[in-house]
C-alpha cells in the first residue's frame, strides 16, 4: 500500500492519525495483545524509540498549532520533530500491519486502513543469520551494526521487524547466548546502544536475531564483546 493511502498529506490530518495511535497505545491491554507489552523488545523499543520522538513532536505539534504560540520558529521545531518521528511511525505502522496478533479491528482502532481479504502471513525466520558488529562511539554508547548474511545489507528488510540484540556486562566470559540477559529491538542499522555510566571500562556481550511479524526469532549470530567506552 503506498504512503498516501493510509498518511495523509496535511500537518492536521497526520495528527489526527497520530493522536488515535497514541490514543489506542496508551492502553497497557492493548499494548499486550498486539506484542508491545514493555517486557517484550517490541515494547522495549517503542518505550525507549518511539514514545519519546512521539512526545517531542506532540508538544512542538501543539506550539504550531496554537494561535498564541504560532511562529516561524515553532513551525520549524514542528518541521524538525516530524523529520525525527515519521520515520519511526512508519516503522510502527510496518511492523503492526504485518503482525498476525493485530486485528484489522485493531489497526482501524488506530487509525490505519484494514488489511486486504486474504489477510498476510509473517515471513519464516528460521533459517535467516545476521552478523553484528560494535564499535566504541563515547559516553557509554555501543555503535552496533547488523548484516543480513544471505544478502550482505545491512538494512531490515519488509518482512521482517528488526533485529533484537541481546546483551550483558559480564567480568567472566560469556558462551552461551542465553546468558544475554538485556535486549533491544533495533529496527535500522546503525543502532546506538547507550549503558549506564557504571559501566564504563567493563566487558560488554552481544548477540543477535532477526524477529519477524509475528515476534519468532531466528538463529543466534555470533557472540561478540566490546569494552564499554
Amino acid at each position: 500500500m503506498s504512503e498516501s493511502k493510509w498518511f495523509p498529506g496535511t500537518r492536521a490530518d497526520r495528527h489526527v492519525l497520530i493522536a488515535k495511535t497514541a490514543t489506542f497505545m496508551s492502553d497497557p491491554e492493548n499494548r499486550a495483545t498486539i506484542g508491545f507489552a514493555t517486557t517484550t523488545p517490541s515494547g522495549a523499543w517503542f518505550d525507549t524509540a518511539y514514545a519519546p520522538k512521539s512526545t517531542i513532536y506532540e508538544a512542538a505539534y501543539q506550539k504550531w498549532a496554537d494561535p498564541a504560540t504560532n511562529s516561524s520558529t515553532a513551525l520549524d521545531n514542528l518541521k524538525d520533530s516530524e523529520k525525527e518521528f515519521f520515520p519511526i511511525y512508519r516503522t510502527f505502522y510496518g511492523a503492526v500491519k504485518g503482525s498476525p496478533l493485530v486485528s484489522n479491528a485493531s489497526l482501524e482502532e488506530m487509525g490505519f486502513p484494514p488489511r486486504p481479504s486474504g489477510g498476510h502471513s509473517p515471513h519464516p525466520v528460521d533459517k535467516l543469520f545476521v552478523d553484528i558488529n560494535a564499535s566504541p562511539m563515547g559516553n557509554y554508547t555501543i555503535r552496533v551494526t547488523f548484516v543480513n548474511r544471505d544478502t550482505g545489507k545491512s538494512n531490515v528488510p519488509d518482512y521482517l521487524t528488526g533485529v533484537v540484540i541481546y546483551y550483558v556486562v559480564s567480568s567472566t566470559p560469556i558462551e552461551n547466548p542465553a546468558d544475554l540477559a538485556f535486549s533491544r529491538l533495533a529496527t535500522r542499522a546503525p543502532y546506538e546502544l547507550t549503558l549506564d555510566p557504571a559501566l564504563q571500562g567493563k566487558t560488554l556481550y552481544l548477540a543477535g536475531r532477526w524477529q519477524n511479524a509475528r515476534g519468532e526469532l531466528g538463529p543466534w549470530s555470533s557472540i561478540i564483546k566490546i569494552i564499554v567506552p
